[in-house]
């Protein structure tokens, strides 16, 4: 197994690490990785057309009824605030830059996003120590956060909210709180 590293790819740029790693395994570059139904490039013979339903038909014709609203744990509003990644502040700055030009939000994301991926090694370097520098700063602030009271309790009402949700999903209804 090759690991990001290897390909000198970071998290979260899933398309440069499936380029990579088609590339890696002798895959021409020319060749379209854009089909969600393959799992691997071994499978490129053409499969029968089905007759069965899809997972959103049923037996009888009728479309699935949409899922259900699944309940979601408050965040906990006396953690410390997530540090933003290298991207995001160079996304604020950025955009301040480009305040004044009337600029849709997508126009503006287009801009950042292409300006980013243009950007070499050298340039991202300060906004990654940045980031860098506030993720320990947040992980210092996350494990002292840790050791105080605020911490315990919110572990308790996350016990709770995950019982509370198991008995619903088991069809038991659960005492008040």
């Amino acid at each position: 197994m090759v690991s990001r590293d290897a390909l000198g790819v970071k998290l979260g740029h899933r398309r440069k690490l499936q380029r990579r790693i088609a590339n890696y395994r002798g895959i021409a570059p020319e060749t379209s990785l854009a089909s969600p139904t393959r799992t691997s490039i071994e499978d490129v013979k053409l499969e029968p057309t089905r007759t069965e339903p899809t997972k959103s038909e049923r037996l009888d014709g009728s479309a699935v009824t949409k899922r259900k609203y699944r309940r979601h744990p408050k965040p906990d509003e006396n953690a410390p605030e997530r540090p933003p990644s290298a991207y995001v502040l160079f996304s604020n700055k950025m955009r301040e830059d480009l305040k004044g030009q009337n600029l849709t939000f997508t126009e503006i994301a287009k801009l950042v996003g292409e300006n980013w991926q243009n950007l070499n090694r050298d340039e991202k370097e300060p906004f990654e120590r940045q980031a860098h520098e506030a993720k320990e700063r947040y992980n210092r602030e996350l494990s002292d956060y840790k050791k105080t009271t605020e911490y315990k309790k919110y572990c308790d009402y996350l016990h709770e909210f995950r019982k509370r949700q198991a008995a619903q999903l088991q069809g038991i209804s659960p005492p008040p709180p």
